[in-house]
């Protein structure tokens, strides 16, 4: 997909405010925050493995659950909204990541499914090394936009995480979710 040369050619860039009185960053209706990823990722080191375990996969859902209105306000802008193959909402989270910070970020198609790569990871940069995979911020954001390219929820997994193998790029796998758990919904 693309890649801008600079992120203040990039649309959302461009829409982010500044406001020095309240104090806060915005699109639209979105708010925004800039912090450093170690201060984020470095209070997932002080937790004890289990609930480090507990937190990263709360830290996907809340990131897919609300990322996905940013998803679709990207959606909504998008010339032609709900024709074609998903490619034009592929290309504008390749233009808009690195621009928020979140790496450099590359789909492919596989099969039934999705790939992502993401190269400069801020969440395993910020974490360091680690024995697990810790990019969950991101698992939960393609979970968000897989589904919507998909037509249908998905599952997804980081199967390589540059915390885990310093100097690998990322790579997270969507595929349909298949199962239904005991409340009836897709898993």
């Amino acid at each position: 997909m693309t890649t801008p040369t600079s992120p203040l050619a990039t649309p959302i860039a461009q829409r982010l405010v500044f406001d020095l009185v309240r104090g806060e960053v915005r699109d639209h209706d979105r708010r925004y925050l800039l912090m450093r990823p170690d201060v984020l990722m470095g209070m997932l080191q002080l937790l004890d493995d289990t609930t480090r375990a507990q937190a990263l996969c709360a830290f996907a859902d809340s990131t897919a659950r609300h990322g996905k209105r940013s998803i679709l306000a990207y959606l909504d802008g998008l010339p032609g909204r709900g024709a074609g193959d998903g490619n034009a909402l592929l290309d504008l989270i390749c233009e808009t990541s690195p621009a928020l910070g979140w790496g450099r970020w590359d789909f492919e198609r596989s099969g039934d499914g999705l790939v992502l790569n993401v190269f400069n990871s801020p969440f395993a940069a910020g974490y360091g090394s680690a024995s697990q995979p810790v990019c969950a911020p991101i698992a939960g954001m393609f979970r968000t936009v897989a589904a919507i390219v998909l037509g249908q929820p998905v599952r997804v997994q980081e199967t390589v995480c540059a915390a885990v193998h310093p100097h690998a790029t990322c790579r997270f796998v969507a595929r349909p979710a298949l199962a239904i758990n005991e409340e009836g919904d897709l898993t």
